[in-house]
């Protein structure tokens, strides 16, 4: 018969709430990611698009041509600035599951702390009585040698 916590099924519980956070802090960490990404790859884009009208201007191209190229970079702007709210949102969300996975992994822990302290104090009264015992044979066998 050894230690039994009591609250082994809310610590189970914790466990099992602060691995279902991670889950989805690491989800939100992957789509933060892809947003990233996906501004980056716009920006690029503008970027090409613009050094592509500067060359083209160069070459003394169409007033039309210059047209659309300028509606397509307004288009891109447009395009990056939603993106780069995204991002936003996306890294918003991420810290709100990580200050939540923070919150659960201490209250984790302090049912761990606990647990241990549990099984300390168990050990420590086993030892006691178990000493006690030993004392108490002791005494009887210089009892009866007497």
């Amino acid at each position: 018969m050894g230690f039994e916590f009591k609250l082994e099924a809310l610590r189970r519980y914790r466990l099992f709430e602060q691995e279902q956070m991670q889950k989805t802090l690491a989800e939100a960490q992957r789509d933060l990611e892809q947003a990233k990404e996906g501004l980056e790859r716009h920006i690029a884009l503008r970027d090409a698009t613009e050094a592509e009208f500067q060359a083209g201007r160069a070459e003394a191209a169409s007033a039309c041509q210059a047209g659309l190229y300028r509606h397509y970079l307004n288009t891109l702007a447009n395009e990056i600035e939603t993106l780069r709210h995204q991002v936003a949102a996306a890294e918003t969300v991420c810290e709100q599951k990580r200050q939540a996975l923070l919150v659960a992994v201490k209250k984790r822990k302090a049912l761990d702390r606990l647990k241990e302290k549990g099984g300390q104090a168990y050990l420590a009264d086993a030892n006691r009585k178990e000493e006690k015992f030993i004392n108490e044979m002791a005494i009887s066998r210089f009892g009866f040698k007497q």
